[in-house]
C-alpha cells in the first residue's frame, strides 16, 4: 500500500515539471468578401460649433425697452464690442398702396385723356404698385361738376390726384381743393393763377422759357406768324413777352391752305421768322417758302413742331433753317417702353411728359431721380433745350 501511494506522487511531480506550451488556433481561410459598414463617427456637436462661434462678430441688439435692462447689462459683461454697422432698412415702394384719381373734363381736354391716362396706368405698372385708379369725367368746368368730380374722389378715400383741367377752372380749384388732396395740373402754368392754394401743383411747359431760349437766334428782322387757336394765342402772347421788334406780323386762318400772299413777301428774306402755328401748317408754309425762293436767316419754332411728322410732312431742304425748342427731357428706357405699351407718349407728346412728371411726384410724394423734371415751390421747372431736324429725327444743338 505504501509503495502505491509512493508512485502516484512521482507521477504528479513528473507532470507538474512539463514546460507549458501554447497551440496556435488556425481559422479557416475564405475568398468571400464580407461587406463593410462604415460608420461615420460624427465629432462632438462643440467640436463642429466652435470654429463657427468663433469667425462670427457679435451684433450688439440695443432694445429701447427699459424693461430688458438685465439683458443688456449681460452683453456688457462679455465685453462685447459694437463694432457692426447695420444698413438702413429699404422700404419696398411697389408695395405701397397707393390710390389716385385722374379728373377730366370731356368736352374740352378729350384729345389729351386717353393718353395722359395711359402714362399714369404706364407708370404705376413699371413701378409693380400696388394701386387704385379712379377715372372721373366731369365733362366741363363748372363749378358743380368738378366739386361733385372730387366729392366722389373723395368717397373712394382718394387723396392724389392728376386734374387734366385748363387755367379757366383755377377759381373753382382754388376753392374746392382742402388740404386733405394733392392735385396736380398737366395743363395750367403757375403764373396763369393767382392763388395761393399750396395743395395745387402746376405742370404746363413754358412757352415763354421756350421763346426766350430761341431768342439767341433772333436779329433786329423780326417776323411772326400766328393763328387764332387757343395754343396759336398762348404762343403769340409768349412772343410778345420776349420779342419787341417785329416787323412782319401775320395770322393765319384755321381754313388757311393756300400760303401764297403770305410767304411770297420779300421782308422776309433775311429775317428770323416765328412759327407760331400748329404742325400741319408749319409744314406747308415751310414747303412755300422754299417753293417762292424766300430765304429767312433762321426759322424758329417751340413745342408744337416738335413731333417725328415734321419729317414725313417736309422735305429735308425745307428744314435746313428750321431751329425746334422742346422741354420733354429724357427718361430711363424701360419705364419710356413701359408707358408706351400702354399707349402714351412721353418722348413727343408734353402733355403726357408732363403726366408723369405730375404722377411720379404724387407717387413718391416728392421729387425722385427717375424723372429729370423736379417741382420746386409747387411748380413743374422745366429745362428747354433747341433742336435741329435730320432725316431720323432730332439732334440737339449743343
Amino acid at each position: 500500500m505504501r509503495q502505491i501511494i509512493t508512485l502516484l506522487i512521482l507521477v504528479f511531480v513528473f507532470f507538474g515539471c512539463v514546460q507549458k506550451q501554447t497551440v496556435p488556433l488556425k481559422l479557416p481561410q475564405t475568398k468571400e468578401k464580407v461587406n463593410e459598414i462604415k460608420i461615420k463617427k460624427e465629432k462632438p456637436s462643440t467640436e463642429v460649433i466652435t470654429p463657427v462661434i468663433e469667425g462670427l462678430k457679435p451684433i450688439d441688439i440695443k432694445v429701447s425697452d427699459g424693461s430688458l435692462d438685465n439683458s443688456v447689462q449681460a452683453i456688457e459683461e462679455d465685453n462685447i464690442q459694437d463694432n457692426v454697422i447695420i444698413s438702413e432698412i429699404q422700404v419696398d415702394l411697389a408695395k405701397v398702396k397707393i390710390k389716385v384719381a385722374f379728373i377730366y373734363p370731356s368736352s374740352l381736354v378729350e384729345k389729351y385723356a386717353k393718353t395722359s391716362l395711359s402714362t399714369i396706368s404706364g407708370y404705376l405698372s413699371y413701378q409693380k404698385a400696388d394701386y387704385d385708379l379712379t377715372i372721373i369725367d366731369s365733362t366741363n368746368e363748372s363749378y358743380e361738376n368738378i366739386n361733385s368730380a372730387f366729392e366722389k374722389a373723395k368717397q373712394n378715400g382718394v387723396t392724389k390726384v392728376i386734374g387734366l383741367f385748363t387755367p379757366s377752372a383755377i377759381s373753382s380749384l382754388d376753392k374746392i381743393v382742402t388740404d386733405d388732396v394733392k392735385v396736380y395740373l398737366p395743363l395750367i402754368e403757375k403764373k396763369d393763377s393767382l392763388t395761393s392754394n399750396e395743395n395745387l401743383i402746376f405742370g404746363s411747359i413754358s412757352y415763354e422759357q421756350q421763346v426766350k431760349k430761341l431768342i439767341s437766334y433772333s436779329s433786329t428782322n423780326n417776323a411772326m406768324f400766328y393763328q387764332d387757336t387757343y395754343i396759336g394765342n398762348k404762343l403769340k402772347r409768349a412772343y410778345d413777352a420776349s420779342v419787341y421788334d417785329t416787323r412782319v406780323r401775320k395770322e393765319i386762318s384755321k381754313t388757311e391752305t393756300n400760303f401764297k400772299y403770305i410767304v411770297n413777301d420779300y421782308k422776309l428774306n433775311n429775317s428770323t421768322l416765328f412759327l407760331n402755328t400748329d404742325l400741319v401748317k408749319t409744314s406747308l408754309i415751310l414747303s412755300q417758302l422754299r417753293a417762292y425762293d424766300i430765304s429767312p436767316s433762321a426759322i424758329l419754332s417751340t413745342q408744337v413742331t416738335y413731333d417725328p411728322m415734321l419729317m414725313l410732312l417736309t422735305q429735308n431742304q425745307d428744314r435746313e433753317k428750321l431751329v425746334v425748342a422742346n422741354s420733354i427731357d429724357s427718361v430711363n428706357s424701360e419705364l419710356r417702353d413701359e408707358i408706351n405699351t400702354f399707349g402714351g407718349n412721353i418722348v413727343y407728346e408734353w402733355v403726357d411728359y408732363s403726366t408723369l412728371v405730375g404722377i411720379n411726384y404724387l407717387y413718391y410724394g416728392n421729387n425722385s431721380n427717375l424723372v429729370q423734371t423736379k417741382i420746386i415751390d409747387n411748380e413743374a421747372v422745366y429745362n428747354p433745350k433747341l433742336y435741329r431736324s435730320t432725316d431720323v429725327g432730332f439732334l440737339e444743338i449743343k
